[in-house]
């Protein structure tokens, strides 16, 4: 089987999902292969044929090469200027790659002006016209040959954000029309999402053989007929990783020690409208794996992919040293009230920590369900700062529990701790169309498609988005001074870098 990971996502490290396919498959020795297309699309679009189109362009163009070099090398990351120019210029080249008139595409992003992502016609109608797709001649080019050598009847595609939507249908129109009697299956956390709408009727069924809803690893499997396998938990393959190719400076390799949240209470998250079960592994299991990678993949980093990394797996970290270091998202849990605990986390390799914090104001956290005390989050962010790990730090304003006068305290208590924060990741709300509180709510449409997943929603307290937004530009941003500059388009992916390779002097 031939699994591919379509454009476009953050070109920084390679796909988890993908790889824990692969190793389910071959574990029950069936064959199958790994392209990572959204890199190989990138870097193909970048390094094409491009026409300057002013100054800045060319500028770009004539150090591309050094541009591509210096974001693998750590000496950019240690200078956060240095590096934004490096970014913004090859993102530039990047952009003016395709008719940019019709296309947006970014390190991060993609969108068409003609075609909808959300608009199940739209994905069929890039499908048909996948000629007209930026990456087609890489279809052409590079994936063509590797299809062909393949020779295997079955094509997996993953589609796990939306930005790769429209890209990876026209992938399996181009598929289709080239390649007769290959069969294409689709999954992935997109389609997952797609799948879990009650009103969701397959309208792909004509263009795709088979749509996989969550983790696919059982799925496939008995597919292929294996039946009845009830393992879960998979060490992720990771031989099709070549080195030196993701924009990074040393070899990041994602890892996933639970399926799902173990908290899983959250009002405003979509997971909890999918209902997805939560499953993991005892603590020890999931660190001899981790060890497995280390020892037979040698990366530099490793992500942490869990939607939060359990307290128990961070106790067994913090008891360990590895040959890399880490990075990954977790809550704001009593161990962390522990300043020794943070010191070893340290010492294991922690370089940062992502938190979900959503608001300063504790009602509004109560009402989220969120089980945070936010008397506890500020000894735990002092106590991060004290060991030497990076805190980057998720707030969420908008949601119907939230009002003017609780985004000011927000405000007022990200100001308090603004020593102890590193990064801030500020979101504004979208209100899953299918959660229970979309029930209670005077609600619209969000975006115009068949396969949307969020609503606008007439807020309570009169709180609507534009005020939000206008908050944020014109009152948080301004007032909040001090803490880092996110790096651009690769955000939380590059931010713990900084850490590592920042000049001290």
């Amino acid at each position: 089987m031939l699994l591919i990971f379509p454009p476009v996502a953050k070109p920084c490290e390679p796909p988890a999902g993908v790889a824990l396919l692969s190793a389910a498959l071959k574990e029950q020795e069936i064959d199958c292969k790994i392209i990572d297309a959204n890199v190989e699309g990138l870097l193909y679009l970048i390094n094409s044929d491009i026409i300057p189109v002013d100054s800045w362009s060319q500028r770009a163009l004539k150090h591309r090469e050094s541009i591509l070099s210096d974001l693998k090398n750590s000496t950019v990351y240690k200078n956060m200027d240095r590096y934004h120019q490096r970014v913004y210029d090859l993102n530039k080249l990047l952009s003016i790659s395709v008719d940019n008139k019709r296309f947006r595409i970014t390190l991060s992003d993609y969108s068409d002006s003609k075609l909808s992502s959300v608009n199940s016609k739209d994905l069929l109608k890039s499908a048909k016209e996948y000629k007209e797709n930026p990456f087609y001649n890489y279809f052409e080019d590079k994936l063509r040959n590797q299809i062909e050598e393949l020779n295997t009847e079955f094509i997996g595609i993953s589609l796990c954000y939306l930005n790769q939507a429209l890209v990876s249908f026209a992938l399996a129109g181009w598929i289709k029309d080239n390649f007769k009697g290959k069969k294409i299956i689709m999954g992935g956390g997109l389609i997952s999402s797609w799948m879990s709408r009650p009103d969701y009727s397959d309208p792909f069924k004509d263009l795709i053989d088979i749509t996989i809803k969550g983790e696919g690893e059982q799925p496939l499997l008995e597919f292929f007929g294996k039946k009845n396998i009830e393992k879960r938990h998979f060490i992720p393959d990771y031989e099709f990783v070549k080195d030196d190719v993701y924009l990074a400076p040393g070899k990041i390799l994602p890892f996933r020690g639970s399926i799902g949240c173990y908290w899983s209470k959250c009002r405003f998250c979509p997971e909890k409208a999918e209902t997805r079960p939560y499953s993991s592994q005892r603590a020890s299991k999931v660190l001899d794996d981790l060890k497995v990678i280390d020892r037979k993949y040698k990366p530099d980093y490793v992500h942490l992919i869990d939607n939060a990394v359990t307290p128990a797996f961070l106790k067994a970290l913090s008891m360990n040293t590895f040959g890399f270091k880490w990075y990954g998202f977790v809550r704001f849990e009593k161990e962390f009230l522990d300043q020794d605990f943070c010191h070893n986390l340290k010492k294991s390799g922690c370089e940062m920590l992502k938190l979900g914090l959503e608001s300063g104001d504790q009602g509004v956290l109560d009402q989220m369900k969120k089980g945070t005390d936010l008397k506890r989050v500020s000894i735990i962010l002092k106590n991060l700062h004290h060991a030497g790990i990076l805190t980057f730090v998720y707030l969420l304003f908008g949601t119907s529990f939230e009002d003017s006068r609780a985004a000011v305290k927000t405000l007022d208590y990200v100001k308090s701790h603004e020593k102890y924060i590193d990064y801030l990741n500020l979101a504004v709300f979208n209100l899953p169309k299918f959660s229970e509180d979309a029930n209670s709510l005077d609600t619209s449409e969000f975006y115009h498609g068949d396969l949307s997943l969020y609503l606008n929603f007439n807020h309570p307290m009169g709180w609507d988005r534009r005020q939000v937004k206008q908050f944020l530009d014109k009152t948080f941003k301004k007032q909040v001074s001090h803490i880092r500059k996110n790096p651009a388009f690769f955000s939380s992916n590059h931010a713990a870098f900084f850490n590592t390779f920042e000049d001290k002097s």
